[in-house]
């Protein structure tokens, strides 16, 4: 009976490294895959920021199909037409709302005296001139205008990459939930053969194979949850980027962190915080259209200021009287006299760019604080993903173990069932982490313009 029962568990020894869930850091292969998945990506100690984007590669979809992707969804279709209105928009601030008018008068004069009616006639053409410098403030301000428009498009462009980065990451977080979920169902269901075999040779008891039926009745449970969670995130990322092809299998160094002892070191940030934040704050595109929006209404303040002096208006004119009798032509000029109206409006303006000036002020503290807290989550996490690797590590060979031991007669099924769930639990969390590290990372590279930098 013995015999029969090292025969079964040994086979599901050699079914559970074969799909990789308990494999041990003793490995005679685990040395090589170690070396060849090192070219993978940089070591830690290699690793500096222009080439963290090659880390991040096997991760990542291609560059080319994620420019597509965003080009072609409503968001860029929408951006683009607002890029369109603003540079119209532009157009029409230095082209000026100044226009010509025609006026023209007709009459007739009766003399009562002569008894004669005669025709007359008036015709002049005139138009506002902008004068006292505010030409020169509304090619600024349309400048401005035009600059505001293109990096309100890039900025589009930026928070369409963000959103797709995050549509990714979930749908490859639910893939190794869906990996790892299979997995453990697949030793689940050669397990509960195993011990049915045991059961109907008298090799086990009733208890054990009820409970080897249990466990593979909650990872089934798991299963479908994993399946369902997948689908939802496939779901998302279709309709979102119906262009953008999923991956199938996991990537690449996810698929080694299956075997974690062979699987490669995380990269790190080797540059200061300081310094990437500084990076971050000048390329970053809602603080940079905070800044052009307020230098836009600076230029409008000062529009509305220079508007305390009414614009003149002059023009020419030509009529004829007494039936033509009589002909004249001249010239005009006239200027309203500014009321109290425009004095409020230059400093409703005013008020409006200090706003503005003190809005970016505050959005550069903000943005400042939410880099920071970034890099600091990446600091930490990167250590929680080596210490969870370390924990599956760990927790692999107390499995591996446990199983060898429960072939020799020792221990319980229970037991072997307890570590098996354990350890691929550690292995999920290891994988999960390892993610949320990479998608970190990935953002920050994204916000400092390293990667995905379509901007135009």
């Amino acid at each position: 009976m013995t015999h029969s029962v090292n025969r079964y568990l040994a086979a599901y020894l050699l079914a559970v490294a074969s799909l990789g869930l308990f494999g041990t850091a003793q490995a005679q292969t685990g040395t090589a895959q170690t070396q060849t998945n090192a070219a993978l990506l940089p070591s830690a100690d290699t690793a500096v920021l222009p080439q963290l984007n090659t880390a991040l590669r096997p991760y990542l979809p291609a560059e080319a199909a994620v420019k597509e992707a965003l080009l072609s969804s409503p968001l860029m279709q929408a951006a683009r037409s607002r890029k369109e209105a603003g540079s119209a928009r532009a157009q029409g601030i230095d082209a000026g709302t100044a226009e010509f008018t025609l006026r023209s008068t007709s009459q007739h004069r009766r003399a009562v005296t002569a008894g004669t009616r005669v025709h007359e006639s008036l015709v002049s053409l005139e138009r506002p001139v902008r004068f006292w410098g505010k030409r020169g403030i509304d090619a600024d301000l349309a400048a401005q205008t035009q600059a505001f428009a293109d990096i309100e498009y890039a900025d589009a462009m930026h928070e369409g990459a963000r959103e797709l980065m995050r549509f990714w990451f979930a749908y490859l977080r639910a893939l190794a939930d869906q990996k790892n979920a299979t997995t453990t169902h697949e030793l689940a269901t050669k397990m509960q053969r195993l011990t049915q075999i045991q059961l109907k040779q008298g090799e086990v008891s009733q208890l054990n194979a009820d409970l080897a039926h249990a466990e593979l009745e909650r990872i089934t449970a798991a299963r479908a949850v994993a399946d369902a969670q997948l689908a939802s995130a496939a779901s998302a990322m279709t309709r979102r980027y119906p262009n953008l092809a999923l991956p199938t299998p996991l990537p690449i160094p996810l698929l080694l962190a299956l075997r974690l002892d062979a699987s490669p070191a995380l990269p790190v940030l080797s540059a200061s915080m300081a310094a990437m934040r500084q990076m971050f704050l000048e390329k970053n595109h809602e603080l940079n259209l905070l800044r052009v929006d307020a230098q836009r209404l600076r230029l409008a303040a000062d529009r509305a200021a220079r508007d305390r002096l009414p614009d003149p208006t002059v023009g020419v004119f030509s009529g004829r009287e007494r039936a033509g009798s009589e002909t004249f032509s001249g010239v005009m000029f006239s200027m309203p006299f500014p009321g109290s109206s425009r004095w409020h409006h230059a400093s409703a303006a005013l008020a409006d760019a200090q706003a503005a000036s003190d809005k970016v002020q505050l959005a550069e503290q903000q943005l400042g604080a939410m880099f920071e807290s970034m890099w600091i989550q990446f600091q930490h996490k990167r250590t929680a993903a080596d210490n969870l690797k370390s924990a599956a590590q760990r927790q692999a060979l107390v499995a591996d173990k446990f199983v060898k031991a429960y072939t020799l007669g020792e221990g319980s099924l229970s037991e072997v069932l307890l570590v098996a769930r354990m350890a691929s639990d550690n292995l999920n969390a290891a994988q999960r982490m390892q993610l949320e590290v990479v998608e970190l990372l990935a953002l920050i590279e994204l916000d400092l313009h390293q990667i995905w930098d379509f901007d135009e």
